[in-house]
């Protein structure tokens, strides 16, 4: 199967986050809280990349001082013009095969919180 990727110990995995309907509404910022487990996937000194997102224009910070638990603001002064890829998060794989880490959003935010957000959760499976 061409999407199936064998998950090893201490190989990259890069989580893709997906946003529809952002296209046109002005948002130059977002932020958010996403739980994980920690004793599955750790998140990498640089946990979030831009490149070929609809966010590449914008500047992204993050903190991964508390473990199992990814805290992200990106930002800027143009907006997100389309809908797609927001931003790939980008972790390391730490547990066994057949692990599941829950990807639980805890909080989001976009804008100062001035438009609605419907959320679903994930999850990762190393195999």
């Amino acid at each position: 199967d061409a999407l199936t990727e064998k998950f090893l110990g201490g190989k990259e995995i890069s989580v893709p986050i997906v946003v529809r309907g952002v296209a046109n509404k002005d948002i130059i910022a977002y932020e958010f809280d996403l739980r994980y487990d920690p004793s599955v996937i750790q998140s990498k000194a640089v946990a979030a990349d831009l490149a070929g997102t609809v966010s590449q224009g914008l500047s992204v910070v993050t903190n991964t001082a508390e473990r199992g638990l990814l805290r992200v603001v990106v930002y800027g002064p143009m907006p997100i013009d389309s809908d797609g890829v927001l931003l790939n998060l980008r972790f390391t794989a730490v547990g066994k095969p057949g692990s599941v880490s829950p990807l639980t959003w805890e909080r989001i935010m976009f804008n100062e919180g001035e438009l609605r957000v419907s959320v679903a959760n994930g999850q990762v499976e190393l195999f």
